[in-house]
């Protein structure tokens, strides 16, 4: 049995709770509903950071690791913290891909080649992670150990490569294993957008040797810049470290002892997918038609993590994401909304359902298109279009939901395909609605604190039309963030414009009719927030399902 009551989950994008101090936006906003909510409804706060959320400690919240959790209903751990724990524990080198690549190089005689991402921002590769795999080949005795530098520039300054550089020189050193092979931007060797032309130049710089030749890493990294100056308007990116050619490293006798060759074993040191993609199907896809490549190549692959559904050579496999919030719901035959404006709306979908592109049974979809100039000239977007949206949502049917969105302009509705069927279903209403407003966030990510201030009262305003209309009809509304960023626009250390999320935590407010009746936990994280919902709708918690509910013990109207 389910309570009849609607749920709403309301998200305000990058509303973090602040210091109050003249770099907070939302301090200096006027928001008469926001100290309405705050005032009237219990509220606590939540985690939205680092472990608490699955990421490394300290380190910032997302809007992907936020939607992941607050769907999951458990800490969803990112593949950096996996690889970080699987690496102290040892566990790393003894999985099977891992030991069948070393026994690869000792069976054949072969080079170990280690490429990705050489950074520590952690955001697709961190250099922890090459240097742990290079203290293995060390401790294993292999001698022929190449290193493929893939130069960052976007998560990174532009111009740091040497930084990273000298970091992974003097471990080397200190191992006494390992040189640097080639050099090439992200651009290439990390495309994402089926610009396969430049997969290619990769692919064929490690397989071939083709590309630009240097004597050395810091060589092709300097003469990368000197190209640079010169480069503004050609066909060419200047080449700040995004951008590097891909350059091969001669050895004394000017060969590239380094490219990879039949028997080696490779292994791709990124965890995080999207941008590994490309260049890993090149080199295991027996069909791969998307450039020349020639035959599969006849070398021993593996890659940190599952870089796509079909990519079996991945080291560590994909967390268990069963009974997710939205499956739990689907299988009890409620009906749901997502709703956002486009920026967000994969994470109140994909990522809200455990990264699963397709929704759920009886999921419906709204996307409400973004403005095409720069959001802080319009900062509040598009809220008050997904705003009416949901007052449809609320005070009408899933029919009526549905007419206006396919009616009004700029929105788009998707439907799951089993759940067209009329009848008296689509008379009622949604049993749990999922919203993100974007503004905080998208307009905090420009710098512009006066901008930032109009962004965080049009959400308010928003966030009141909500309440009042779900309140009309006797439903529940859950008020949250995903991380901050609104509340903390001047970087502490520097004084400066701060552009980026926080690490602050974030309010949970839970605002019904019968609000009096129950009272939350002081402290909290956005996990916690599924099995919350799953309690307040009646509805079991499944036991993959290990985060708490915020509700202290109270009873609720059916």
């Amino acid at each position: 049995m389910h309570t009849k009551r609607p749920v709403v989950l309301l998200i305000r994008d990058g509303w973090g709770i602040g210091d109050g101090g003249k770099g907070d936006a939302v301090a200096a906003a006027r928001t008469p509903h926001f100290k309405h909510l705050l005032e009237t409804y219990p509220h606590c706060t939540i985690d939205a950071s680092g472990e608490p959320v699955g990421v490394r400690a300290g380190a910032q919240g997302s809007s992907e690791v936020g939607h992941l959790n607050m769907g999951a209903g458990r800490i969803v751990m990112q593949e950096i913290v996996r690889v970080d724990q699987m690496i102290r524990s040892g566990e790393l080198f003894e999985t099977p891909r891992v030991k069948e690549a070393l026994e690869n190089c000792q069976k054949n005689d072969s080079a170990l080649h280690l490429m990705g991402l050489v950074q520590d921002q952690g955001v697709h590769a961190v250099q922890d992670h090459l240097h742990a795999f290079l203290g293995w080949a060390a401790e294993n005795g292999l001698k022929k150990v190449y290193v493929h530098f893939f130069s960052d520039g976007r998560d990174t300054p532009p111009q740091s490569a040497l930084t990273y550089l000298e970091r992974l020189e003097n471990k080397m050193a200190e191992l006494g294993v390992g040189r640097v092979a080639s050099v090439m931007g992200r651009y290439y060797a990390m495309d994402r957008g089926r610009n396969y032309d430049r997969t290619q130049k990769a692919y064929d710089a490690l397989m071939q040797g083709t590309g630009l030749r240097a004597k050395s890493a810091r060589e092709a990294i300097e003469q990368a810049y000197e190209r640079a100056k010169t480069q503004q308007g050609g066909d060419v990116p200047p080449e700040t470290d995004e951008f590097i050619q891909p350059t091969m490293i001669e050895d004394d006798c000017g060969e590239c002892c380094g490219m990879i060759r039949p028997g080696d074993s490779v292994i791709h040191t990124n965890f995080r997918q999207d941008r590994a993609i490309q260049l890993a199907q090149a080199f295991v896809e027996p069909d791969f038609k998307e450039f020349d490549r020639g035959p599969v190549p006849d070398v021993f692959f593996a890659g940190l993590t599952r870089y796509y559904d079909e990519f079996t050579q991945a080291i560590i496999p994909p967390m268990n994401m069963a009974n997710l919030l939205g499956k739990v719901l689907a299988d009890h035959g409620l009906w749901q909304l997502r709703i956002s404006e486009y920026q967000k709306y994969r994470h109140v979908t994909s990522f809200f359902n455990g990264k699963l592109v397709a929704p759920f049974p009886k999921e419906d979809r709204v996307l409400v298109e973004s403005i095409s100039i720069p959001e802080n000239q319009k900062p509040e977007m598009s809220v008050y279009e997904v705003a009416d949206l949901v007052l449809e949502a609320v005070t009408g049917s899933i029919d009526s939901l549905r007419s206006k969105a396919q009616n009004t302009e700029k929105t788009t509705l998707s439907v799951e395909e089993n759940s067209v069927d009329g009848g008296d279903r689509l008379k009622k209403g949604y049993d749990f609605i999922a919203i993100n407003f974007a503004n905080c966030d998208m307009v905090g990510h420009t710098g512009d604190f006066d901008a930032v201030v109009k962004a965080v009262e049009a959400v308010d305003e928003c966030v009141e039309k909500v309440c009042d209309a779900v309140l009309a009809v006797d439903g529940i509304v859950m008020v949250t963030a995903d991380h901050g960023n609104a509340e903390q626009m001047i970087d502490p250390a520097t004084g400066g414009v701060q552009t980026s999320h926080t690490t602050s935590p974030v309010h949970f407010f839970w605002v019904a009719n019968d609000a009096d009746s129950c009272s939350l936990v002081d402290h909290g994280k956005l996990s916690d927030i599924a099995v919350t919902i799953l309690e307040l709708m009646q509805l079991p918690v499944p036991g993959e399902m290990t985060a708490t509910s915020l509700l202290k013990p109270c009873e609720m109207e059916e």
